[in-house]
């Protein structure tokens, strides 16, 4: 305690045997040292004042302080070939009405860009479409869509647009990540509780969820959760949406992961749909996504995808950063904001990831990883994700998803994906695999 120089300094400034000239002296260097921090701000913390609204007193919503260029806007900053034109590039110079000779700084990494059009050029499918999205910010680091040469509009019309942010593609069997959480939120749930089923996996017969009688006899034999996901078994999930949900509570539970409403984007994205059912077979082949008139679009699957991981921190999607005008003059820059929907059940939201985990690990999306499970790094991910296929609702052609989730224990990066591809009469790639190809190069960095 003698020694202690602090109580020795207050000791003489009690007695008054510190001169003043020394506290003021002190009191200047701290002074000048705390706003040469001040003018070096972090670039993640930029602050702005606070804008006011008509009445003086109310504050403007975040989303538009000290833009000079509204939010709003932002969707005539990108044409629709921007996410489709090779060689890649993550900044222009907008020649849009909004104005010229803007410079826009996108989200857009150009090596996952580049290696997503390849891909999809590689193989050819009649129509595709992918997204990858960094979990941890919100960031769109690859979106491209593809359309065959031969296709002419015949599956989709050929202005519709970016088909990233379409949302006319089924669901099909991604709305069994929907079904899962909301079954998962009940007590007593878990991965491993079993379910009785009957029949095949992949069929949906009235008698499989005892609204009718077969002439067969099947023996009932039980599966858990975890596989009935895994291995994307219908009939288990059709008697959820019987069991568990009446249609309001259906639909209540899809609007939890944004659908039937606005989805928030910097470019305009059409709103996911799921609809009422008439009758209880219709509830059951929503539930276990075997029905065509709940659509989904590759951006919202990707959040979908990544809010069990992102459990309860799900970002607000965003691909512009910045716009600089001619002069210099930063006209809007990117705010970080909360998704519209956050999925706050912890334990659902676990249980939910183990499951998807299950799906690539021994379920319908092994096989299209096998080739990442050898490589060493593997071992320090965390990937999982869910499958669908469905027939287009105008057309015969087979539309297949996959859709999860990728995280680097040692670095915690964490990305989501969705990946759809219309087929022709042949199927020359999964979606799974071109997934898989961009997870473990957005891992690698």
């Amino acid at each position: 305690m003698r020694n202690n120089l602090w109580i020795i300094w207050w000791a003489r400034y009690y007695r008054g045997s510190v001169p003043w000239t020394r506290i003021l002296c002190a009191g200047v260097v701290f002074l000048v040292l705390a706003g040469f921090v001040s003018l070096f701000p972090g670039r993640e913390s930029k602050s702005v004042s606070m804008l006011l609204a008509d009445d003086s007193f109310s504050p403007l919503e975040p989303a538009i302080w000290q833009q000079s260029l509204n939010p709003g806007k932002l969707s005539g900053l990108l044409s629709n070939d921007f996410f489709s034109t090779l060689p890649p590039t993550s900044v222009i110079t907008s020649t849009s009405e909004i104005g010229s000779g803007l410079t826009v700084f996108t989200t857009i990494d150009e090596k996952s860009q580049l290696s997503l059009l390849k891909l999809m050029r590689r193989y050819h499918p009649q129509i595709g479409a992918g997204v990858l999205l960094n979990l941890k910010t919100g960031a769109i680091e690859a979106m491209a869509d593809y359309r065959h040469a031969d296709e002419n509009g015949t599956i989709l019309p050929q202005d519709s647009g970016n088909l990233c942010l379409d949302s006319s593609f089924p669901a099909a069997s991604l709305f069994k990540i929907v079904t899962a959480y909301g079954v998962l939120e009940r007590k007593g749930v878990t991965r491993h509780t079993r379910f009785p089923v009957i029949g095949r996996y992949h069929t949906l017969y009235k008698y499989q969820l005892g609204l009718g009688k077969s002439r067969y006899r099947y023996q009932p034999s039980e599966v858990s959760f975890e596989k009935a996901f895994a291995r994307s078994v219908n009939p288990v999930f059709g008697k959820f949406g019987i069991d568990y949900f009446p249609d309001h509570q259906l639909l209540q539970l899809a609007e939890t992961f944004a659908f039937n409403r606005p989805l928030g984007f910097d470019l305009s994205v059409s709103s996911s749909v799921v609809r009422a059912s008439d009758t209880t077979y219709q509830r059951a082949e929503t539930a276990s996504g075997f029905i065509k008139t709940t659509t989904l679009s590759p951006l919202h699957a990707a959040l979908i995808a990544g809010a069990p991981l992102a459990s309860g921190k799900l970002k607000r999607p965003f691909v512009v950063a910045r716009v600089i005008a001619e002069n210099g003059a930063e006209l809007f820059y990117h705010q970080e904001r909360q998704s519209e929907f956050q999925l706050v059940d912890k334990k659902a939201c676990a249980e939910l990831v183990a499951m998807m985990r299950a799906t690539v690990k021994y379920g319908t999306a092994s096989k299209a990883f096998k080739h990442l499970k050898r490589k060493r790094s593997y071992r320090n991910w965390e990937v999982g994700g869910k499958t669908g296929s469905l027939d287009m609702p105008n057309s015969n052609r087979r539309c297949e998803w996959f859709a999860g989730f990728g995280r680097d224990l040692k670095s915690d990066r964490e990305v989501a994906v969705a990946l759809v591809l219309v087929h022709g009469e042949k199927r020359t790639i999964s979606s799974g695999y071109i997934a898989a190809e961009l997870i473990a190069g957005a891992l690698r960095k």
